[in-house]
């Protein structure tokens, strides 16, 4: 393939910063529309569901300068810490938080312009300077047949347009901050390649990306094969001038008179060379991560890098009950708190002594390595299928039903899927393969996006995948993709039958029905999520309409918890006891059951009942939460303030940051006659949680 060289990559024409702004003013004004529809039509906009109640509840905690878990980090601590200072000086304003995001997500998708232009920035080059043997300095094998100057503006507008990169860029989840680091990292990598000093900036990059994404590491890890390819030996050039004559003697010995030992030293350099760049990147990572780690032992005294949650996840894609998808350990609750505190709970059940989080993990971690060697055909089986999964233009969904939210916005028509098709990555993926085949004898060029895609890719795949944890190859497979593009159109016809063929069967093998992948999947969780939002309104009886709509589909405890909750504060304790004993009845095994019958019975007056089946729950769940703020009700109500005292100190104990807990305590210091004590716990709630408006109506009164 020869380069056409009346159109080069980078064109004077075009500024590299124009285009850069081009694509990112783009990429936020397709945000911002977004957002504004979002919030009039999403009923979850302002109700944060799963990990993002998870990040909201944990950077609350963080603005307030409140421990949020007494022990190492469960999760990078990274985004949270981000939210935190953003709730910290804006308030916890999600709209505002929103805004910031799509600015940084803007701005990534600028980056990617940018690493694509900087990935061919030789090649025009290439069209001027002398080949092998030149005088010019620069190595032949920076050379590449350059496709066109559309191929980084496509790239940078097909990641601005990309329907999840704009829908995660609006949730309160990492995705969007860990893409523009990993992206600023590429860049600042090929910069350090370029002007050979200040390695240790792309270093900061990664370990700012391994503390929002622990994966990161697997690509640092395999960072030194790019740059022994970067720094490797050079063959020797031939003298083009005579040498002087050598002196006999020791000094014939000398590197100069032995071409052999001149190759060695040369080599010995390189290495060297390229030893004590990866020591600046490397050495910077660890920088950043260093005080994690530091904060984990002291916490914990466990040795817990980043956080602690990979054997958790391990055993989650990795047992007899798992599909490769599904985020919940077996025998657990669906919800993020009850499936928290029941993973500690059976871990700790099993060691028969409380555990810290390390432990817990290491236990789980044990049970999916136990079941690759008590089932490894069936283990092997499922590891296929969650590679296909995580190449399949179908988006496997994690917290929300992508292919049902997507109806609140305009990325309704940007994201869809049908038998044949799966858009957008399932035109995405085939075009990018494409490229790499048209460009694959300039694999070196491309090396480092290839070892992040790999190593990221694999880590991701021997635990468990959906779509959202593969975004930051989205900006590798537009540059790949648009590349695949060009060049498809530029192709003769002769020159066209492999890529082609590549870009047909990958497009028919990814978009294929395989695994599961593609089948509609459950209405539950639409209709539960809908009657959440409809609840927070204020619209009861249609929140109901949707919980039973979800019930035609599937009992589920969760469903059933909320329609007794609703119809027994609606005074209907009949048709909620008889939800609440159909949940105990059809889940004997969880503890949710239990806690909805001591609620309806609670609601009812009868607190003597409801206090035994919140005893109960707490026998089989003792992390739980609501059963001890229940209980210190019930103590309250009766004017027990010692033992109403004893169960919300418990749940503090459990999550220092639970504002019902504080608040709870200080009506206890208020009907103790303790009224200083009291407005300080409930500024201390608003510090948690600036929403909690029992508080802020209590300092109001109490004044």
């Amino acid at each position: 393939m020869r380069p056409n060289r009346k159109s080069p990559i980078v064109s004077h024409e075009s500024p590299a910063l124009v285009w850069f702004f081009i694509v990112a003013g783009a990429a936020f004004v397709l945000r911002l529309v977004h957002l504004l529809e979002l919030q009039h039509n999403d009923p979850l906009f302002a109700v944060p569901q799963m990990d993002s109640l998870y990040h909201h509840q944990w950077a609350l905690a963080i603005a307030a300068g409140r421990e949020f878990i007494a022990d190492a980090f469960f999760r990078a601590p990274l985004y949270p810490y981000f939210l935190g200072l953003l709730y910290k000086v804006f308030g916890a304003n999600l709209m505002v938080v929103r805004i910031i995001q799509a600015l940084i997500g803007s701005a990534g998708c600028g980056l990617v312009y940018l690493l694509a232009r900087r990935l061919f920035e030789k090649s025009q080059a290439a069209s001027h300077k002398p080949q092998a043997g030149s005088k010019s300095g620069v190595h032949p094998s920076s050379f590449i047949p350059h496709p066109s100057d559309a191929v980084p503006r496509i790239a940078g507008l097909v990641m601005a347009a990309y329907p999840l990169a704009i829908w995660f860029d609006g949730e309160l989840l990492l995705e969007g901050l860990l893409t523009f680091l990993v992206v600023l990292g590429f860049l600042l990598l090929l910069r350090s390649r370029g002007i050979d000093r200040q390695w240790w900036l792309p270093g900061l990059m990664f370990g700012l990306a391994a503390i929002t994404r622990p994966n990161v590491l697997a690509f640092l890890v395999l960072l030194p094969i790019w740059l022994f390819a970067e720094y490797r030996p050079r063959p020797a050039q031939p003298q083009t001038t005579p040498s002087r004559p050598q002196q006999s003697g020791a000094g014939s010995k000398g590197l100069a008179g032995n071409p052999q030992a001149l190759q060695m030293a040369r080599k010995g350099a390189r290495q060297h060379a390229a030893w004590t760049r990866l020591g600046f990147v490397w050495g910077a990572a660890a920088l950043v991560v260093l005080p994690v780690t530091i904060r984990n032992y002291v916490v914990s005294k466990q040795f817990v890098p980043i956080a602690w949650q990979a054997g958790t996840n391990f055993y989650i894609g990795n047992n007899p009950n798992s599909d490769g998808v599904t985020a919940i350990v077996p025998g657990t609750r669906t919800d993020w708190w009850g499936g928290y505190d029941d993973v500690k709970r059976l871990a700790e059940e099993a060691a028969g002594r409380p555990l810290r989080g390390a432990e817990i993990d290491r236990y789980w971690l044990g049970k999916g390595i136990e079941f690759w060697r008590r089932q490894p055909g069936k283990a092997l089986g499922l590891l296929l299928r969650k590679t296909f999964l995580w190449f399949a233009g179908y988006e496997a969904s994690n917290d929300r039903d992508l292919y049902a939210v997507k109806r609140y916005s305009f990325i309704n028509y940007l994201l869809f899927r049908s038998r044949f098709l799966k858009f957008p990555f399932g035109i995405l993926l085939p075009l990018a393969l494409a490229g790499v085949w048209l460009f694959r004898r300039q694999w070196r060029r491309f090396l480092l996006l290839y070892l992040f895609a790999g190593a990221y890719s694999l880590s991701f795949i021997a635990f468990f995948v959906c779509s959202r944890y593969r975004l930051p190859i989205v900006p590798i497979a537009s540059i790949f993709a648009a590349l695949g593009l060009v060049e498809l159109v530029r192709l003769r016809s002769k020159a066209l039958s492999w890529p082609l063929a590549v870009a047909v069967a990958a497009f028919l093998f990814f978009n294929a029905d395989l695994a599961g992948a593609g089948r509609p999947g459950s209405q539950v969780q639409n209709h539960f999520d809908a009657a959440i939002g409809l609840h927070e309104q204020g619209k009861d009886a249609e929140a109901v309409a949707e919980l039973r709509q979800a019930l035609k589909l599937d009992s589920g405890v969760n469903v059933l918890s909320m329609e007794a909750d609703l119809l027994a504060a609606r005074g209907d304790f009949v048709e909620a006891e008889r939800a609440a004993r159909a949940a105990i009845r059809l889940y004997p095994f969880d503890a949710g059951g239990l806690g909805i019958l001591g609620n309806v019975f609670a609601y009812a007056g009868q607190f003597d009942s409801a206090a035994v089946y919140f005893e109960k729950m707490l026998e089989r769940a003792p992390y739980e939460l609501k059963a001890w703020n229940n209980l210190g009700n019930i103590a309250l109500l009766r004017g027990d303030f010692a033992k109403a005292r004893y169960y919300y100190e418990g749940a503090l104990k459990i999550q220092p940051t639970d504002a019902v807990a504080m608040y709870s305590l200080g009506l206890c210091d208020y009907y103790q006659g303790k009224a200083a004590e009291a407005r300080a716990r409930w500024q201390r709630v608003l510090e948690l949680d600036p929403s909690f408006t029992k508080a802020r109506q209590a300092l109001e009164q109490k004044r």
